[in-house]
């Protein structure tokens, strides 16, 4: 005879995830009967399901009883959602503050496969002369300050790698972008050096912006930028903006790992000192 059954429930997906969701919440491992019974579907669906979650380590078979329970891999994964929410609640603060000061709009970056993505932003006017980001567009690290910070921290052959990958040496309609690795050489120089990136209309037309690196003890871990209509983001402006985007920068790095966030007044002092030379060299 054949399996009497409910109905089937949904797809693949759907059917995955209510016997993932039937295991979390039941009291003790459970058969593939009860649990076909529960779900509405045939036993030869829930058993299909079953071996698929326990090759990948999600489910795990009581041999003797040939009953059914989720392993700790969703408790761990859990466990490091909640953290990595507890991390944004300790990184956006530090964005805000910063756009708060500076009135401009302020984006971080982390660093993913020889990429860098965004991974935040705070606004911080919100009157007149608006410059909206797209967060989901492609960072082009030769043409960013971002970009150009990140690339300044790496050896110089991978980050010749990085930029010709990224299409360096194609053509940027009306953008004042480096095309050539001639070009770009001594641009990541005078970047090391300055301890920032900047881009002017590089990126994107009538846009500037000035980024530092997020650092750890392993090396860089993300950048932090401000940008603004270029005609509010000029060589005096940048200057001012250095001090508050340091100390940004150091507190981002504590807050990196989940450490609660210091004192801003301890990381100013630490920091004043480095932001009132780079602001000298500057000039």
């Amino acid at each position: 005879m054949g399996e009497t059954h409910v109905g089937y429930a949904g797809n693949a997906s759907e059917r995955t995830i209510n016997v993932i969701e039937i295991l979390a919440l039941a009291e003790e491992p459970m058969r593939l009967t009860e649990l076909a019974q529960r779900i509405g579907i045939p036993k030869s669906a829930v058993h299909r399901i079953l071996t698929s979650l326990i090759d990948r380590g999600w489910v795990e078979q009581n041999q003797e009883n040939d009953c059914y329970a989720l392993t700790l891999r969703m408790a761990l994964l859990g466990q490091r959602q909640l953290a990595v929410l507890d991390i944004h609640n300790l990184r956006q603060p530090i964005l805000d503050r910063l756009a708060a000061r500076t009135k401009e709009l302020v984006r971080l970056t982390t660093v993913q496969n020889d990429k860098l993505v965004w991974i935040g932003s705070a606004r911080g006017r919100r009157s007149g002369l608006v410059y909206e980001a797209d967060m989901t567009e492609e960072i082009v690290p030769f043409a960013t300050a971002n970009g150009k910070i990140w690339l300044a921290n790496l050896p110089t052959s991978q980050a010749v790698k990085i930029a010709l990958d990224a299409g360096l040496g194609k053509r940027r309609d009306g953008l004042r972008t480096i095309t050539t690795v001639e070009e770009l050489l001594p641009e990541l120089e005078d970047t090391r050096r300055r301890g920032y990136g900047l881009a002017q209309e590089e990126a994107e037309q009538g846009v500037a912006a000035v980024a530092m690196a997020i650092r750890d003890e392993h090396g860089i871990l993300g950048t932090m930028s401000v940008a603004a209509p270029v005609n509010r983001l000029g060589p005096e402006r940048i200057v001012a903006i250095l001090p508050d985007l340091r100390r940004a920068t150091e507190a981002m790095a504590l807050a990196w790992h989940g450490r609660n966030q210091v004192d801003s007044k301890s990381v100013e002092k630490t920091s004043s000192a480095k932001s009132s030379r780079l602001a000298r060299k500057t000039n």
